[in-house]
């Protein structure tokens, strides 16, 4: 049997199903009930239910009608949806099982969340160029150079720069990261510890003071790591914390175990193995040290950061704090050897004594 209803009209139709009823309803009305159901292969039954809709309520009586029950028996009341509703609006971060749990609703964790979900009040998951636009809002209402974060970075797993360490170049990249601005500065060891971590940050927080930061402002953010005394039970007046804290007055803060909380150090740490490690080559140690100070210094008053409105850090500074001397960006990377042979001296870059012979 023919399809009653051209295959051009079916394809231009918006709603197939309303012109194939209206189409059913005037061959009805024009050749029969009993003719047009053979015609549309369908029983009389349904044509006329058609046809009488269509002759009581026009050409809308041929739309679906709603399939909702009219009594509901178990439907949440008005009052149990106003509960939910006032309990939310308290508590804005409660999901609908926190909701049952925390405070005892009546209404199931179903219909819990069917109310959230038709007034409104469901928060969907934040995009993660939202999360970090909030972050960026976030930081901004720092002062600069009272928040640093502070990593080590393993330098063993670097294609480009393994050959040097077999001639005996350092092996581990202290970092420190300023959070407001971005600026950066280095350290590298032969190993790495408690010893070596306390150094880096007793030069660091010297250098500070001196350049007239108020230190009892200054946070140091780590990761839970050994080497800054995560894990361990130091006795009263030695360790990384110790140091400062009780030395400098500053504050040192252990990270929470989530993947964001040292984002800017880890950032620092995939800029800098492209952009440096990758691509430079060393004629010897003393050049090494040259590379890596240039590096840095471009990094703090030239380099331009997308996050940071495209501005340098020392640009930042200009805008933010106008008679902050720059000098603050021009601490050299350092070997951190040399810290410990000689803490009470001038922090130069490592003596090449500290390299093979081969080097």
């Amino acid at each position: 049997m023919m399809c009653p209803v051209r295959y051009v009209t079916m394809i231009r139709s918006k709603n197939h199903c309303f012109d194939y009823r209206k189409a059913l309803v005037g061959a009805a009305l024009k050749i029969g009930v009993k003719p047009a159901a053979r015609q549309f292969g369908t029983t009389t039954k349904t044509v006329r239910k058609w046809r009488d809709r269509y002759q009581a309520e026009g050409p809308a009586g041929l739309h679906d009608r709603s399939r909702r029950p009219h009594t509901c028996p178990h439907q949440t009341s008005a009052a149990d949806q106003a509960a939910v509703l006032a309990q939310r609006r308290r508590t804005p971060g409660f999901g609908a099982a926190r909701l049952k749990m925390e405070f005892e609703l009546p209404p199931s964790v179903g219909a819990i969340s069917r109310i959230l979900r038709q007034h409104g009040l469901t928060r969907k998951p934040k995009k993660k160029y939202q999360t970090k636009r909030d972050l960026r809002e976030v930081k901004k209402k720092y002062a600069p150079f009272t928040r640093f974060k502070m990593d080590v970075k393993y330098l063993t797993d670097i294609p480009h720069y393994w050959p040097y360490l077999l001639r005996g170049f350092p092996k581990y990249q202290y970092t420190l990261v300023e959070v407001r601005v971005g600026a950066v500065f280095l350290a590298y060891s032969d190993t790495y510890g408690v010893a070596e971590s306390e150094a880096v940050v007793r030069r660091f927080l010297s250098h500070l003071a001196r350049q007239g930061v108020d230190l009892a402002g200054v946070l140091i953010q780590t990761d839970a790591g050994t080497e800054f005394d995560g894990t361990v039970v130091r006795p009263k007046g030695h360790g990384f914390t110790h140091t400062i804290e009780q030395v400098f007055g500053a504050t040192h803060r252990v990270v929470p175990g989530c993947p964001n909380a040292q984002a800017e150090a880890e950032s620092l740490h995939s800029r800098i193995e492209p952009e440096f490690f990758d691509i430079q080559h060393f004629t010897g140690p003393l050049d090494f040290w040259h590379q890596i100070a240039t590096w840095q210094n471009w990094y703090n008053l030239t380099r331009k950061n997308t996050s940071r409105g495209k501005r340098a850090p020392a640009a930042t500074v200009r805008e933010l704090d106008p008679r902050r001397d720059l000098a603050i960006f021009l601490l050299p990377p350092v070997h951190v050897d040399i810290l410990l042979d000689d803490p009470g001296g001038d922090y130069l870059p490592a003596h090449p004594a500290h390299f093979s012979p081969e080097a």
